[in-house]
């Protein structure tokens, strides 16, 4: 595993830490850097000339290389569009069965979930 990943993610991984987990905190604090740099720079154009570019193909590159840096692999393009043909047809059994309550039933369920994280027993949707 070590040859797969950098140095960063080897250290964490040693160290009994997810190795995707190290990049994803490494993500966020180049993405709050990259906040920083740029509030600098409407200051001043000339600050943090260390960084470089703050746009966000670069920034996007970065977050990629650091994430596959770490061992982390995309899904292969067929786990994707199953993934998405999941999520499309999940999304209409639930908007349908939304759709099928009444106002009150509808209120409660909502009220109930954005309280507890679940639905009521009696309105569970589909699935």
């Amino acid at each position: 595993m070590a040859e797969d990943i950098d140095a960063l993610a080897a250290a964490a991984y040693a160290n009994g830490q997810d190795a995707i987990d190290v990049a994803v905190g490494r993500v966020a604090t180049l993405i709050e850097v990259r906040d920083e740099v740029v509030r600098g720079r409407r200051e001043d154009p000339r600050n943090f000339p260390g960084f470089g570019p703050t746009d966000k193909g670069v920034i996007g590159r970065r977050v990629v290389a650091s994430l596959l840096d770490a061992g982390w692999r995309p899904p292969r393009d067929g786990e994707v569009v199953d993934a998405a043909s999941r999520s499309r047809q999940c999304s209409a059994q639930f908007t349908q069965w939304l759709n099928s309550l009444d106002p009150e039933q509808r209120r409660r369920a909502l009220d109930h979930y954005a309280e507890k994280g679940h639905f009521p027993p009696d309105l569970r949707p589909p699935g």
